[in-house]
């Protein structure tokens, strides 16, 4: 089955969250408990230098550069994705919450980028599940 298609609204410089509900076609959630995710940012889908890495681990940025090789260098920041869990961190079978904090989206890009998120099960079968556009306004509020 292909990546369903979603795009998504940031704001520099605030923290950002996203929740998805992943279910069966009959409306049961789906149990995520044996899963890892992750999901790249980058400012093309042929872009060597990824802008954000959300992880069932961690979240990654650029720091002040915004762009970096992933796996090779980033910094560190405050978030990720959590699984079986709702927007405000209580349990709930199949929910995907992604967390980025203020300071990481802060030394984001603006603009138009690229993402896609995947699943990877216990036996290692990745599923390509969303994919779409990472938008970013700009933050006018900055301080020096």
């Amino acid at each position: 089955m292909p990546a369903s298609r979603y795009d998504i609204y940031a704001e520099q410089g605030s923290t950002f969250k996203l929740h998805f509900h992943y279910k069966y076609s009959g409306g049961t959630g789906i149990d995520l408990s044996s899963y890892t995710g992750q999901l790249q940012v980058r400012r093309s889908v042929k872009d060597e230098k990824a802008i954000l890495f959300l992880s069932t681990s961690g979240v990654t940025g650029g720091g002040i550069t915004g762009e970096f090789i992933p796996g090779i260098n980033g910094i560190a920041g405050v978030g990720g994705i959590s699984f079986n869990t709702s927007i405000d961190g209580t349990a709930l079978t199949g929910g995907i919450l992604f967390k980025i904090d203020s300071n990481t989206m802060k030394n984001t890009p603006s603009g138009k980028h690229f993402y896609d998120f995947e699943l990877v099960n216990n036996a290692g079968d990745v599923t390509r599940l969303t994919e779409g556009s990472f938008d970013i306004s700009r933050e006018i509020t900055r301080i020096p």
